[in-house]
């Protein structure tokens, strides 16, 4: 007999075990997991804005999407475009709006690992103020 899971338990089994994850090793000072909500559109149409991936603290190659410390108030979600020498440079998948960084690898802290199927704030905000849609009132 062949198990079946049906998708919707599969994805919450996968979201229990990644906040698991995450808690144990946020407490270590050291989180092994990232959790980060994707603003703005330089990494369009891959990522899009309001949506949370799931970050690692693993090893990474030209070509992957990682979450940097550019020295703005936020980490900033980029791909690694080439490496030389000492350099990283990062740039967005939206060549029209993107920007390229050159980073030490140092300021790489992790790597996307998987994309999360949960709604953003920013929809949730919006089905709130919807006059046609139910009357929310998110607690943040």
């Amino acid at each position: 007999m062949r198990f079946a899971m049906p998708a919707a338990k599969v994805i919450v089994l996968l979201l229990g075990l990644v906040a698991i994850a995450h808690f144990v090793s946020a407490k270590s000072g050291y989180p092994l997991l990232v959790l980060s909500e994707v603003e703005g559109k330089s990494m369009q149409p891959t990522l899009a804005p309001g949506e949370w991936i799931v970050c690692m603290r693993i090893g990474w190659q030209p070509g992957d999407i990682v979450l940097a410390d550019v020295g703005e108030d936020n980490l900033v979600v980029k791909r690694v475009a080439e490496c030389r020498e000492q350099w990283v440079y990062l740039t967005g998948d939206n060549e029209r709006i993107s920007c390229t960084y050159r980073v030490s690898p140092q300021q790489i802290e992790s790597v996307m690992v998987c994309r999360l199927p949960i709604p953003s704030l920013h929809s949730i905000r919006a089905l709130a103020k919807s006059p046609d849609g139910p009357q929310l009132k998110p607690e943040l």
